[in-house]
């Protein structure tokens, strides 16, 4: 065991502490992550397991969709405010606070359960590969699970279908995004695949 292996540990202990704190408490706050240039989240922790950490996004003192991001690449969990913040005032005051896992609820466990559910529950899921490309999604309809990869059929950001499926192996995916405003406009624009 090399020296830096037990601070690590305890480093994840602390970060997971503080991603079951978020969840019971419902405090506002920002996930960093280990990938290099990735965007900070900011929002409420509605759920975390060892795999997987779902974030409802909060931007602009308003809720817009989720984010699931894989727990170990979680490097801190910081607040950024209480029940007294404006944005928490706004969001009870509209009846969006506390806010609450998803209707229906995506499961955590592994990242094929999390597609499917999320695919089923929203039509649409944004997959990213930040290692690859920290500034880019690929939004789409899961149509095939496989052992070990994703085949999503995607949709442009004019609402067309695309004409075949492209394929995401499950290593590579580190956030999966769904129910946000723009994936909402976009699936009412599309249709169904044909």
């Amino acid at each position: 065991m090399t020296t830096n292996e037990p601070r690590r540990a305890r480093d994840d202990e602390g970060v997971r502490r503080r991603l079951d704190k978020a969840v019971r408490t419902g405090r506002l706050v920002r996930l960093h992550r280990s990938i290099p240039d990735a965007e900070r989240l900011e929002g409420f922790v509605v759920g975390t397991g060892p795999a997987w950490t779902l974030l409802a996004v909060c931007s602009d003192i308003r809720l817009d969709g989720w984010a699931a991001v894989r727990t170990p690449d979680i490097t801190k969990v910081r607040r950024r405010g209480d029940e007294t913040s404006l944005t928490v005032r706004a969001l009870r005051r509209s009846g969006q606070w506390p806010v609450r896992m998803p209707d229906p609820a995506v499961e955590l466990d592994d990242l094929p359960a999390l597609v499917r559910s999320a695919g089923e529950g929203f039509g649409l899921v944004a997959v990213h590969a930040e290692h690859r490309d920290p500034d880019c999604c690929w939004i789409g309809a899961p149509v095939r699970l496989r052992r070990a990869s994703l085949r999503l059929r995607e949709v442009d950001p004019d609402a067309r279908w695309s004409d075949e499926p492209t394929t995401f192996r499950f290593r590579d995916i580190t956030r999966v995004d769904f129910g946000d405003h723009y994936a909402r406009v976009l699936r009412e624009f599309a249709g169904t695949p044909a």
